[in-house]
């Protein structure tokens, strides 16, 4: 009885461990193909300040830009985080323009598919404050560098004081 019963264990042991594999396998797969956007998606916006889109939210494609930027003076570079996933098939540009006026304080350049713009300093030195700006992201074919779509988000530069999170 023990022998048969200790063979039992054996082999439901074994199956267990073949199951857990099994189980283990198949969602890595599946992140690895059908979530891999999403985790990207999720994993580049943990807080309120950084705005990844996705494709469906963006309408245009998905990509991540800084909703609330920090420059410590109007000379230096602020953290706008601008991501261009790879799994884009447009090139992009950023264009970042004070409303009230029509400035262009930014221009970013073609961002291919994996690329990314983390620092930046602006075009045209602004005093200290909070500005609301508007960040322009336009969409270009890779192949004949023509727009194919654009949109605009709105952003905060604050200049010579912190973002309140």
């Amino acid at each position: 009885m023990k022998r048969k019963l200790y063979s039992n264990m054996k082999r439901m042991t074994s199956l267990f461990c073949v199951a857990i594999v099994c189980v283990t396998l198949t969602s890595l797969l599946l992140r690895l193909t059908v979530f891999s956007e999403l985790a990207v998606t999720v994993l580049a916006a943990p807080d309120e300040t950084s705005l990844a889109l996705s494709e469906e939210e963006s309408g245009l494609f998905p990509y991540t830009i800084s909703r609330k930027v920090n420059l410590d003076s109007p000379q230096s570079q602020g953290n706008f985080q601008i991501h261009n996933p790879e799994t884009n098939e447009f090139y992009m540009t950023v264009t970042v323009i004070k409303p009230d006026t029509g400035e262009n304080l930014l221009y970013t350049g073609f961002i291919k598919p994996g690329q990314s713009r983390e620092k930046a300093a602006l075009h045209i030195q602004l005093p200290d404050g909070i500005y609301q700006c508007v960040a322009q992201i336009t969409a270009f074919d890779p192949e004949t560098l023509e727009p194919s779509g654009s949109e605009e988000r709105d952003i905060t530069l604050y200049i010579g004081q912190k973002a309140k999170k």
